[in-house]
């Protein structure tokens, strides 16, 4: 593998990792403000813009690079903010962890792709 490659490959590896981390972050906030566990309303509203913020930052850096598995981020970002919209009993869990699961799958794809080029 050329140093360019390798260079790419690492890059997309860290860019993806980190739109999951947020995912994975900002899903958590969505369960515990449906879970009332935050003191106020207004705690739980700071807490979901700040994850909110987190996610839409590595959801646009991966946009930058017109290849990958954009799509299949979308999907996540969709999950989360019906996860945010709902209560505790409405939140569709499987549905998150499938776009999840998918949008990993496609990283891994790509990421392959890379490896090949």
């Amino acid at each position: 593998m050329s140093a360019t490659a390798s260079a790419l490959y690492l890059a997309r590896q860290d860019t993806y990792a980190r739109f999951l981390s947020a995912a994975d972050s900002e899903s958590a906030v969505c369960w515990r403000k449906a879970d009332d566990q935050y003191p106020t309303p207004d705690e739980a509203r700071e807490a979901q813009d700040a994850a909110y913020l987190v996610t839409a930052d590595a959801y646009n850096r991966m946009l930058v690079e017109p290849v990958g598995p954009h799509k299949e981020a979308k999907a996540v970002v969709e999950q989360i903010r019906e996860l945010g919209r709902a209560t505790k009993d409405e939140q569709d869990w499987v549905a998150f962890k499938k776009a999840r699961e998918v949008f990993v799958d496609a990283c891994r794809a790509c990421l392959q792709e890379t490896l090949e080029a």
